[in-house]
């Protein structure tokens, strides 16, 4: 099975209502879970793809969160593999573990990358799909996760690129604007989720951290997370617009009529498709 038919395979997941005492990011995921993988599966395909993974070899998935790349990734390394998925919260590696579907070659583990005492040399492979935007040291977390990886290994992961050019972002921002506060919109364009939006930033980062042969490309891809109902739910829970109706609640109501309309202008056949700007960033360990 390809990665992408294991990928889509998690993506048919059931959404389940959520234990409310759970972290507030975890719940919002559980709740959408299918159509926010449907909506995140293309993403990471390119940075699985780049890694080249080859059967038996050791991969690092930082960042897993509760999203189905870990289990493609086990799927590529085969048996004779081996998978961790790494994530600071630890009730979403509790829901990552208790998935019916991960092999014996599939663990996970509740860890902060910038401060994990990997063992030197682990992994032959690192993959994040919008795992690394979050470090509060941004060298000290990649040259942590390059001593992990061993000689001649590579890291390959996905970040977004700047809110302007993601519309993904962007769109249900800009339709629920009027009704927000300024304040608020304002420090969703600042939030951490747009950290590595700079490649020069990127590149200067991942050389100071003892990477070499990086590569940063630009993607943009359509994405879509199912019907209109689907992706009104995945952009009022997740992402720019996200984030400020999590912590603002009381706002939920106001907003939520506004990104209707507008998602129902770009509405077909398969549902609503948004512009998701990535960059794809391929790097190695000398």
């Amino acid at each position: 099975m390809s990665d992408r038919q294991t990928l889509a395979r998690y993506a048919t997941t059931m959404d389940v209502e959520p234990p409310l005492d759970q972290h507030p990011r975890v719940v919002e995921w559980l709740r959408i879970r299918a159509p926010l993988e449907r909506q995140l599966q293309p993403l990471g395909e390119a940075a699985i793809a780049a890694l080249a993974l080859l059967p038996g070899e050791r991969v690092l998935d930082l960042g897993c969160g509760i999203g189905g790349t870990p289990q493609a990734i086990a799927e590529a390394v085969g048996e004779d593999g081996y998978v961790l998925g790494m994530d600071v919260i630890q009730s979403a590696i509790d829901v990552a573990r208790s998935c019916a579907d991960n092999p014996p070659h599939l663990d996970f583990e509740c860890g902060d990358v910038e401060t994990y005492q990997f063992s030197l040399g682990s992994f032959d492979a690192v993959f994040s799909r919008f795992g690394t935007m979050f470090f509060s040291e941004p060298v000290a977390a990649f040259s942590n996760v390059r001593k992990a990886i061993r000689a001649g290994g590579r890291i390959a992961f996905v970040c977004w690129r700047d809110l302007a050019a993601n519309e993904l972002d962007h769109l249900p921002l800009r339709a629920v604007s009027h009704l927000l506060p300024p304040e608020l919109i304002e420090e969703t364009e600042a939030a951490a989720w747009f950290s590595l939006s700079d490649p020069c930033g990127i590149r200067a980062t991942l050389t100071a951290a003892g990477f070499t042969n990086i590569r940063v490309q630009a993607h943009d891809v359509m994405v879509r997370a199912g019907d209109l109902q689907s992706t009104v739910d995945v952009c009022a829970r997740v992402g720019a617009l996200g984030s400020i109706l999590r912590q603002h609640p009381h706002l939920r109501g106001i907003a939520t009529p506004a990104l209707m309309e507008a998602l129902r202008e770009r509405d077909g056949q398969r549902g609503p498709a948004l512009c998701a700007a990535i960059w794809m960033v391929v790097a190695s360990v000398p």
